[in-house]
């Protein structure tokens, strides 16, 4: 597993000025939202329960998330756990309803990101390295906003 320094240096090389990293503040999450739709579809039966996939996802994730960074991992957390809510509210209305939720801001979502390549004048990083282009998205954003209020910690260099 690469370091959180390597993963982070890597995804903000293909996000260097601020136009690209605030069109991913919309985007990403908008994405993120709309994948855990379908994910909500299905659950799973855990421990007596019904886990829909989604929340076993973003488990799953934010886990990862903790072995590279607590700090970050917490923030991301109080994040997502709104996100997964709506998400899996949106999976209950009826399925045509929500597939075309999902749709709408699956493709919106991309659309602020792909605009803010444009304007980077870069091609998006999941053309290179899917896996960490989308597991690093969220967290480097995480990370941009502790950057962005002062605290650096380990995760920007000078």
């Amino acid at each position: 597993m690469k370091s959180l320094d390597d993963q982070l240096a890597f995804y903000r090389s293909y996000h260097t000025t601020a136009a690209c990293r605030a069109t991913h503040y919309l985007g990403v999450p908008l994405v993120t939202f709309s994948i855990l739709i379908p994910m909500d579809w299905f659950s799973l039966p855990m421990a007596g329960y019904l886990v829909p996939m989604g929340w076993l996802f973003v488990g799953i994730t934010l886990g990862y998330y903790f072995l590279l960074s607590p700090a970050l991992a917490m923030a991301a957390t109080v994040l997502m756990v709104p996100i997964c809510l709506a998400a899996q509210w949106s999976s209950y209305v009826p399925r045509q309803e929500s597939a075309a939720l999902f749709a709408a801001s699956f493709i919106s979502g991309w659309i602020f990101q792909l605009v803010g390549h444009a304007i980077e004048g870069k091609r998006p990083a999941l053309m290179d390295n899917f896996f960490q282009a989308v597991f690093t998205a969220p967290l480097f954003l995480m990370a941009e906003a502790y950057a962005f209020f002062g605290w650096k910690g380990p995760l920007r260099k000078p």
